[in-house]
């Protein structure tokens, strides 16, 4: 490597700084230099760097090789239909269904697709199961997967609240809040949220308690009433055991 000056022949240089500006290709294959006696810079090819260059691309390459065959670090591949309750739901099983539909539904171990998911949900949903039916009314009140029905939705959302179900009974009444796939009606969704907020669904308590003012004390009696009927509580003994209902999450038509 020449340690020569080129415009004066000095060879009293010194190394110079690198600059962001240099260029790659100079930063990559040469070194800057400064000449003392007239402050000339100026560069000469580095042998070196081409070899350090060329000793790291191959380092590299040989990690990311290693990394991408060695089975210990090798990332989990997706997993196949094969492994899912695939099988068990072709031959009917709701649960199965619903677990398949929620997986095509979260991208839980498949490429999301709202098509499947809704296609599962109907399946379990038309076995009457409370939480398929939910989910199935649900993907019909947003579109995802289905044409957007709001008929459908209240339909299916209607089939589990009416069986006590609380998800579905403060969605109930936010469609009879905002008239979605009904006439609007405050008393009914007063109902709903009240049963929902009974069993321990705080956003429905909210809810119903901002319809109290919108009814007069007559329908609030008369729904009041009718939720006392309703109420599991009122018909049936109390028993050691009881299951909680999952919160529910505000369904906005």
């Amino acid at each position: 490597m020449s340690r020569i000056c080129p415009q004066c022949g000095s060879d009293n240089v010194r190394r110079g700084s690198l600059h962001a500006h240099n260029g790659v290709r100079r930063l990559l294959l040469h070194t800057p230099l400064r000449c003392r006696d007239c402050h000339h810079r100026f560069w000469v090819f580095n042998p070196l760097k081409p070899l350090l260059l060329m000793a790291a691309v191959i380092a590299l390459a040989g990690v990311t090789a290693w990394l991408a065959f060695d089975p210990h670090t090798t990332a989990p591949t997706a997993l196949t239909p094969a492994s899912l309750p695939h099988a068990r739901a072709e031959q009917g099983d709701a649960e199965s269904q619903l677990r398949l539909g929620m997986r095509y539904a979260t991208g839980d171990g498949v490429i999301q697709n709202d098509k499947e998911a809704a296609k599962w949900f109907e399946r379990a949903a038309k076995q009457g199961l409370a939480e398929a039916q939910y989910q199935y009314g649900l993907v019909l009140l947003q579109g995802r997967g289905v044409v957007q029905d709001y008929k459908a939705a209240f339909h299916w959302i209607e089939k589990p609240a009416q069986r006590g179900y609380a998800k579905a009974q403060y969605s109930l009444g936010e469609l009879y809040r905002y008239g979605t796939g009904t006439p609007v009606d405050k008393g009914r969704a007063y109902l709903w949220f009240n049963l929902a907020a009974a069993q321990g669904v705080e956003a429905a308590a909210d809810a119903r308690d901002s319809l109290v003012w919108q009814l007069k004390p007559e329908q609030l009696a008369a729904m009041q009433e009718e939720a006392r009927r309703m109420s599991p509580s009122a018909s049936t003994p109390p028993s050691n055991t009881t299951q909680a209902a999952p919160a529910a999450s505000p369904v906005t038509p």
